[in-house]
């Protein structure tokens, strides 16, 4: 997860970019979430703030949320659950993957 983080934190320095989470990556994004690290990667609480920083969106998969029990209430402050349209609006209406 680390490095996907960080992919995207490089990425969206002259690119738009999106992070949309679902399975386990949900856990990354919860309120009380653990805050990984992994040398030589900045901690994912740090990329998630630099992320949302930089205006870039992250989304949870609602579907997700639910499997995990978990609801919006749980997310990480500006972290969003994932809408449909905001999700094609910002594709075009394509689905673009780059998977970690």
């Amino acid at each position: 997860m680390l490095m996907a983080l960080q992919m995207a934190q490089m990425m969206a320095e002259d690119r738009d970019v999106l992070v949309y989470l679902d399975i386990h990556g949900i856990e990354v994004v919860l309120a009380e979430a653990e805050d990984p690290s992994y040398s030589p990667f900045p901690t994912s609480q740090t990329q998630i703030a630099a992320l949302l920083g930089a205006g870039v969106p992250i989304y949870a998969r609602p579907g997700c949320l639910k499997a995990a029990g978990r609801t919006a209430d749980d997310l990480a402050p500006g972290v969003q659950v994932a809408d449909r349209e905001a999700f094609f609006d910002f594709t075009d209406g394509r689905i673009l993957t780059l998977d970690y």
